[in-house]
């Protein structure tokens, strides 16, 4: 019996479930009975559930893994598919959120998103039909949104609308909580939430610290606030490690956007000393 198979082999060979374990020469790819996994247990990447059903889990982000599912999709498509992203609750109340936005905020491809909403509904249904697993609070929740969907897509659009505006309002409570925290030094750590980044003032150690942790001194702080007044600030070196990107309204160091009220807030605290 053959037990050592190229990426190709292994998952025909598995798709046929003769025989009761394969891998491929490097392991990256191997089955035991009726699961095949890639690189390893952790991702199990396809499993029967029964002679001529089977499970894909097409989660996986990197290029490799991609092409595992790619592979084992085409070598089983005799078979009936589920995908893990249409039949696991909480990934497909994400996605229908997701989808919902952007449906909400286009015209021109309305129909698009309705037809692939329509669609993950769909496959989502059939596979809690034939599994019939138990109900979670997702499954509700999926539910509600299909009903909504399907006898009321105006007032649905509405809806989410007004929850994409709670949920932003949320998340700035969330974040001046956060930063007040931050700022008073009751925590070293700050959940980059918003895409901009955040000042404040170490006096004990005379040093300026952003949001994701990096450290200049006050002095160095000066003549950047100094280079900022005669906009010369835009390819300027901060403490002889990082360039700066841009600056207009928006100070782009690397990774880092620091508004112009973060940088007039640092200027108020160290003018004295200016």
């Amino acid at each position: 019996m053959k037990t050592v198979f190229t990426n190709s082999e292994i998952v025909h060979a598995f798709n046929l479930q003769d025989q009761p374990h394969g891998r491929t020469s490097n392991g990256s790819m191997y089955f035991r009975d009726n699961k095949i996994y890639s690189y390893g247990s952790h991702y199990l990447l396809g499993e029967f559930i029964d002679d001529e059903t089977i499970i894909i889990n097409n989660e996986g982000y990197s290029i490799t893994t991609s092409k595992h599912i790619g592979l084992l999709t085409n070598a089983t498509r005799d078979k009936r598919q589920f995908f893990i992203t249409d039949i696991k609750p909480e990934l497909v109340l994400s996605e229908l959120k997701n989808l919902f936005k952007l449906l909400s905020r286009t015209r021109l491809k309305a129909d698009y998103y309705k037809s692939t909403i329509n669609n993950l509904f769909k496959s989502y249904f059939e596979y809690m039909d034939f599994k019939k697993p138990k109900k979670s609070k997702e499954h509700r929740q999926i539910v509600k949104l299909y009903k909504d969907f399907t006898e009321n897509a105006e007032n649905l659009l509405e809806v989410v609308k007004e929850q994409t505006r709670k949920d932003k309002e949320k998340k700035l409570r969330e974040v001046k909580k956060n930063l007040k925290k931050w700022r008073t030094f009751e925590t070293n750590w700050l959940s980059n939430q918003t895409g901009k980044d955040f000042l404040r003032i170490d006096k004990a150690n005379n040093i300026i610290e952003t949001s994701q942790g990096v450290k200049i001194p006050i002095k160095e702080g000066k003549r950047l606030l100094k280079l900022i007044d005669l906009k010369q600030i835009v390819g300027a070196r901060i403490d002889n490690k990082y360039i700066v990107n841009a600056f207009n309204g928006l100070l782009k160091v690397g990774c880092h956007n620091i508004e112009l009220k973060e940088i007039n807030n640092i200027k108020k605290q160290i003018k004295w000393k200016i």
